[in-house]
């Protein structure tokens, strides 16, 4: 495993070096909290649901419509299917003594770290382009923790390629990286996933369909953020375009920060900086927001609603916004990280790239950035 480091360490990234969500998941997350937020009164209760928003069980993997038969939007996957996935990981899958010591980690029994002042919504990307916005690899994965006793967000992009075991929630259990569980068994799957992996609690799920990204950046009149001139002609190059600026804190209209936000391959450290990418996006999307006006917001919302899914119940919504607006979370300082961390994950070129993750050591890091603490010892 690589070299440790103190894991009471909390890295704080300024303001103007903030990353985001893929495409769309950051407009998404904080455009759904932050915009429930300033719209949070008893009226929004009609408005959340003009607005098409998809509320779902994500424990059953089923649309909840009232007044009418739940919808099934997910189903595992096949035997034929799981194998295919499971081709791709051969190499590491069959030694006996990683799958073990992962299997062992996930099913301990280990308590959940939770608190009354800390609300923890994982914010999901997926692209829902063949039809179907609620299945696929989830390529974007991150936490954003609401820390209301000390006044903080922490942002946590979880790297998609960590090699981990997961279960569904009928019970079958798989080996592959962290962005298939999505795949696999849905939204109850990859929370378990994570929930169990790095021992903290998550209280609402909100899945974007990369779609939204695009349009909502649009519907905010854009964003700005450091965009280097090799990034940039990368970004030209792909989409065949013209036209992407360069330079300080540059404004990026919808199309651009989404390619901003997928970019991995032009850099030495891949995912890991693309996660970055996400972060310094949604930041920027934070920050945007707080100088729209109210018919602004609307105009986000209506374009944003029926690219959502999420299991946090419209009444809670009210009732979040409502002391997101009064305790002024808009206002409080954001931190940025991702997990594993440098010190707790090794490459491993087999069959398919992926990391492997010293998962106790990862998941007290994780507990300490946002909780300030932690329940896992490590001998």
């Amino acid at each position: 495993m690589a070299r440790r480091r103190d894991v009471s360490e909390v890295v704080e990234i300024p303001e103007k070096k903030r990353k985001s969500p893929v495409k769309k998941l950051i407009g998404a997350i904080l455009l759904f909290i932050l915009l429930i937020i300033v719209l949070g009164i008893a009226a929004v209760f009609i408005y959340m649901q003009s607005l098409g928003i998809n509320y779902f069980d994500r424990n059953n993997n089923t649309l909840v419509e009232e007044n009418s038969d739940d919808a099934v939007l997910f189903d595992e996957l096949s035997d034929d299917e799981a194998d295919e996935y499971h081709s791709m990981i051969t190499a590491i899958r069959d030694n006996s003594d990683m799958s073990s010591t992962l299997y062992n980690w996930y099913t301990n029994g280990g308590d959940l770290m939770s608190s009354s002042s800390v609300l923890n919504v994982l914010i999901v990307g997926i692209d829902a382009s063949s039809g179907t916005p609620m299945q696929g690899n989830s390529d974007v994965m991150m936490l954003a923790s609401i820390n209301r006793k000390t006044q903080s967000i922490t942002l946590c992009s979880f790297l998609r390629d960590s090699y981990t075991y997961f279960e569904t929630t009928s019970g079958n259990g798989y080996y592959s990286k962290l962005n298939a569980a999505y795949a696999y068994g849905g939204a109850g799957c990859l929370v378990n996933a994570i929930e169990q992996n790095y021992k903290i609690k998550i209280d609402y799920f909100v899945a974007v369909d990369f779609e939204a990204f695009e349009k909502v950046v649009d519907a905010i009149g854009g964003v700005n953020v450091d965009v280097t001139a090799y990034e940039a002609q990368a970004m030209e190059e792909y989409a065949n375009i013209t036209g992407v600026p360069n330079g300080g804190n540059v404004h990026l209209n919808g199309q651009q920060a989404l390619l901003y936000c997928r970019m991995r391959k032009i850099y030495a450290t891949g995912d890991v900086h693309r996660t970055e990418n996400q972060r310094k996006v949604i930041n920027a999307i934070i920050k945007k927001t707080r100088t729209l006006g109210l018919s602004d917001l609307n105009n986000v919302a209506q374009t944003l609603g029926e690219y959502v899914y999420t299991d946090c119940p419209a009444t809670k919504i009210i009732s979040l916004g409502t002391n997101a607006l009064l305790g002024q979370w808009y206002n409080y300082q954001v931190y940025s990280m991702e997990s594993p961390p440098e010190s707790a994950r090794e490459a491993y070129n087999g069959s398919t790239w992926m990391w492997i993750v010293d998962y106790p050591y990862s998941a007290q890091y994780v507990q300490k950035q946002i909780y300030g603490e932690t329940n896992i010892v490590i001998q």
